[in-house]
């Protein structure tokens, strides 16, 4: 198999837009060990998502084995993202009230490829692989964060995809755990010769890869190559001067000898006066540089708060009949810092074709206005009407909905200039209101009766 990404890219909004990827290419066959760096917000996630065709390019192709997947059905493309792509992202995303080994057969069992013993065969075998063979039957909350990404791992490699694609799989662990995680990863790979595209932060696991490339603002380089060529020195010929001809001399002129002594005692002043105003512009820029990197460092450490300090996700969408639904997400302090947001505002958008369309959404009254801290575990309550037609289906009779949230966020209850804007995307399949359990049942199997939501990773 070989995945050829062709000058992909994505923008976003109307023009100027804003351009996430620009005219980023990739071949990507079994075997192939690809890392991809560069900072945050350079559309690393963005290129992921288009490489397992998560979201559509507003330019270029994505070719499998010649075939371009966005010529495929709804169908086809579902049918290449469960048997030829696995994904770990930065949130290893196991459904709560599943087990071990059923997270890990869960895309076996919904994209239907191969029976139901088979697929807890294999989740067995998998986490047996990943160290995890004594925790087949544990639920996530009594697993700790290696062990959460680990089963992820396992999920990934159900359908033995020949493409791994592993967005940051180890953002919020510690760095032990970190290195084991990246050193299975690693493994796995070698051992079992799928192609992996890896994005990471960590120059030393980049640097195991095949190949490595670069992300800067949306352009993809490889890395070797991504340093600025050094302009090329130019040598300069002398211009010829040609010979002064014999002047006479003169008899020297005495006028102006006042002049020349007011000049000596004028010197030492003026040096003297050059001296201050240099002195003085030397310091304001060493104290506007001294400002400087105290605002960027204030930055920083406001950013790792808002984004590694808290921890926000849906906790569940409850079917409240004829369309209607309740969302409930969460806010929670994992760090133990103080941390203060303003109300979130959300929105909720239902995937028609590849365009995403807004549905109604309202905050319930019980939820906390202003500027509210966050001790522990906060839970937010949004009511939305989703009744739409012609909804997009990367699973069979389910929509694919996507909630957009917004909050400032702040280590102070009275802020000045220590707000960080963040934003949130949270993705769900969603049963609609009116597609019976037994529609559902036709194409997916589950245990019981058809869940009204299930849980997507981030992308």
């Amino acid at each position: 198999m070989t995945l050829s990404a062709q000058s992909l890219s994505k923008r976003y909004g109307a023009a100027p837009a804003c351009a996430a990827v620009r005219d980023a290419s990739l071949d990507v066959g079994r075997g192939d060990f690809i890392s991809i760096v560069g900072r945050s917000g350079s559309g690393k996630s963005t290129l992921m998502a288009m490489l397992g065709a998560l979201t559509k390019p507003t330019q270029g192709r994505l070719l499998l084995d010649g075939t371009d997947v966005w010529t495929l059905s709804e169908s086809e493309r579902a049918t290449f993202r469960a048997c030829h792509v696995g994904f770990v992202f930065q949130f290893p995303s196991l459904l709560s009230n599943l087990t071990a080994a059923d997270n890990v057969a869960v895309p076996a069992l919904l994209g239907r490829t191969m029976p139901a013993e088979d697929a807890y065969a294999r989740a067995h075998e998998l986490l047996a692989r990943v160290g995890l063979a004594d925790r087949a039957e544990a639920y996530p909350d009594s697993m700790s964060g290696g062990e959460q990404r680990r089963v992820a791992v396992a999920r990934a490699l159900i359908n033995a995809p020949p493409l791994l694609l592993a967005d940051e799989p180890t953002s919020d662990l510690d760095e032990n755990t970190e290195g084991d995680i990246n050193d299975l990863l690693v493994d796995l790979q070698r051992r079992d010769s799928f192609g992996c595209v890896l994005v990471t932060h960590d120059l030393r696991l980049a640097a195991r890869a095949q190949r490595s490339f670069e992300m800067r603002q949306g352009a993809l380089t490889p890395r070797e190559l991504s340093r600025a060529d050094a302009a090329p020195s130019r040598s300069v010929t002398p211009a010829s001067v040609a010979p002064m001809p014999d002047v006479p001399a003169r008899a020297p002129i005495r006028l102006g000898e006042s002049l020349w002594r007011g000049v000596r005692i004028f010197l030492p002043a003026a040096a003297a006066i050059l001296a201050a105003i240099l002195l003085t512009d030397f310091g304001v820029e060493t104290y506007q540089s001294m400002r400087l990197r105290e605002r960027t460092a204030r930055h920083a450490a406001l950013q790792h708060l808002a984004l590694n300090r808290l921890r926000g996700d849906v906790q569940s969408v409850t079917d409240l009949g004829d369309g209607r639904y309740e969302l409930t997400t969460y806010l929670q302090n994992v760090g133990g810092e103080p941390i203060y947001v303003m109300t979130p505002q959300m929105r909720a958008f239902v995937q028609v074709a590849s365009l995403w369309q807004e549905v109604p959404m309202t905050a319930t009254e019980e939820n906390a206005t202003g500027v509210t801290e966050i001790l522990g575990k906060q839970t937010y309550r949004y009511r939305f009407d989703a009744r739409v037609r012609d909804f997009a289906q990367l699973l069979p009779n389910y929509m694919h909905v996507r909630f957009s949230g917004s909050m400032l966020v702040s280590p102070s209850s009275t802020p000045n200039d220590d707000v960080f804007e963040r934003k949130d995307n949270y993705y769900v399949y969603l049963k609609p209101f009116d597609v019976t359990d037994e529609v559902v049942l036709r194409r997916m199997r589950f245990s019981g009766k058809p869940p009204v939501w299930i849980p997507m990773p981030p992308h």
